[in-house]
């Protein structure tokens, strides 16, 4: 802070400070030696040092443990650079150790393995079961984060396989659904390609992810999320669940629960009536919701959701607001009062609009909800 004239401190007690170079930060870091790890988290004592091999035999991964100076010479006193040169996710130092400071770093684990193609070490495969128990000193929202970038990285299929064969997530601080654990526990011996039927379900117990890597990466990984769900054969209420536990937003939950609910209502349907519950789902949860379900299905190797996206495109309605009659002039045409009714006869007029029943003229539509309104209250007396 005496050296630079425009500092932040940002992590005092750790030794960082965020130096300010123009509009650009810098995070500097004193080096230090850590000791005791009673919460299988964080650092009981922190004590500042001189030499930066002290502050790398600190780390997680030796791929994490090299530093640069400023004459250009590379610091790797754990053999970091060997690691990437084999592919491997190796500790510094004993893998028990590591992960028995800080429980997180099983999830780093795996995160990078899948996401550098990498393999685990033996012994690192091994720390990771043997200490699966201490996830739980791991707060779910860290739990999700990680899970989260592995579902946005290059390897999701990889990571979720590993997640799921290490048992990890059964140790979770808040327990996950049961149906999740259960499907989990399906597929935890096994490594399999999705299977999809005609219309894009997975219709094999067995079948877990295999195409995940094939979805929007980090611009979109709910599809991911969808389709992973969705393999796993959890209704969307499970997926709701989940989310919940995990702390994901309530605006990406609804999203990624409604497209596996989409597939659960679908799988309803036989190839002869296929395309009337397509139609009759657009109907219910909308259009953006459709278009996600059928580019979750494309990239996962259905051929046939180019059909549903042609269906999609026919429709001449997909919601209550592309018909061209409106609440308010129904009751002044109908002479009745406002109420739940209202909602009632405009889905019933979507659906007949979409499936080609009635044309979306106002007169016609009037007409319609005239006659239905009458019967109605015919039925009632």
């Amino acid at each position: 802070m005496a050296l630079f004239s425009r500092t932040l401190p940002t992590g005092i007690k750790h030794g960082t400070v965020t130096v300010m170079e123009g509009d650009r930060p810098f995070e500097v870091t004193t080096f230090r030696r850590e000791s005791g790890y009673s919460d299988s988290r964080r650092p009981d004592e922190v004590a500042f040092v001189l030499d930066v091999r002290e502050d790398l035999a600190r780390r997680d991964f030796t791929f994490n443990a090299m530093a640069i100076g400023s004459d250009g010479i590379v610091v790797d006193p754990f053999g970091g650079q060997d690691a990437l040169r084999a592919g491997v996710v190796a500790c510094v130092g004993e893998p028990s150790e590591r992960f028995g400071e800080d429980a997180l770093r099983m999830l780093r684990a795996i995160r990078f393995a899948a996401e550098f193609d990498f393999d685990l070490l033996p012994e690192v495969w091994q720390a990771v079961v043997s200490h699966r128990e201490n996830l739980k000193h791991v707060a779910i929202e860290r739990v999700a984060a990680e899970w989260d970038k592995m579902m946005a990285g290059c390897g999701p299929d990889q990571a979720c396989h590993y997640l799921f064969k290490s048992g990890l997530l059964e140790h979770a601080i808040e327990p996950l659904p049961e149906a999740f654990k259960a499907a989990a526990e399906r597929y935890r011996f096994n490594r399999l390609s999705w299977e999809w039927d005609r219309w894009g379900m997975a219709y094999s117990d067995e079948a877990t992810m295999g195409n995940l890597s094939q979805l929007p990466a980090i611009s979109d990984p709910d599809l991911r999320w969808a389709a992973l769900l969705t393999g796993m054969a959890l209704s969307e209420k499970d997926c709701a669940e989940l989310f919940r536990t995990l702390r994901i937003s309530g605006r990406r939950s609804t999203r990624i629960a409604g497209i596996v609910g989409m597939s659960e209502q679908l799988n309803e349907y036989d190839d002869h009536s296929f395309r009337e519950g397509w139609t009759l789902a657009v109907l219910q949860r909308g259009r953006t919701l459709s278009e996600d379900w059928i580019e979750m299905n494309e990239a996962c190797g259905n051929g046939s959701a180019a059909d549903c996206m042609d269906w999609l495109e026919q429709l001449p309605v997909t919601s209550i607001s592309d018909l061209n009659v409106r609440g308010d002039e129904m009751t002044r045409a109908l002479g009745r009062r406002p109420g739940p009714w209202i909602t009632e006869m405009l889905q019933r007029l979507l659906e007949a609009v979409a499936f080609g029943i009635v044309p979306n003229d106002k007169s016609a539509l009037l007409s319609v909800a005239a006659k239905e309104s009458a019967e109605s209250r015919e039925e009632e007396r």
